[in-house]
């Protein structure tokens, strides 16, 4: 009976080695296909960056490019405006000045009175 447990324990341990030489080979693997997974994330994120960067030097190509042809399509200088001496100038009337507001000087006596008062009667 000894033996045949000896035996069983054996027979169990020699399955088992193989089963945990499998474990530690699959991990490595797995690692191995996480890397390869994550340089190919990490190309195609180059591969983006490149392509939004090209599209932004196009695009500043095309403004730049537009900008010099509205450059040449714009007049050098603006159309002078000549004076027709057939045409009597229009007259200017005189300027008039400015009508500020007045305070009439009983009024302000009266109320620098009022403030004198106030202040002097204190309660």
């Amino acid at each position: 009976m000894r033996t045949v447990r000896i035996f069983l324990v054996l027979a169990a341990l020699a399955a088992a080695t193989p089963a945990a030489a499998q474990q530690v080979f699959i991990p490595s693997l797995q690692l191995d296909a996480l890397r390869l997974e994550q340089e190919a994330t990490q190309r195609r994120m180059i591969d983006q960056q490149n392509q939004l960067m090209a599209a932004e030097a196009k695009a500043k190509a095309d403004q730049a490019a537009l900008q010099l042809q509205l450059q040449r399509d714009l007049p050098l200088r603006p159309p002078e405006v000549r004076h027709d001496p057939t045409v009597p100038a229009a007259a200017v009337p005189p300027a008039t000045p400015p009508a500020y507001p007045t305070t009439p000087d009983a009024a302000l006596a009266d109320s620098n009175r009022k403030v004198q008062d106030a202040t002097r009667n204190r309660r």
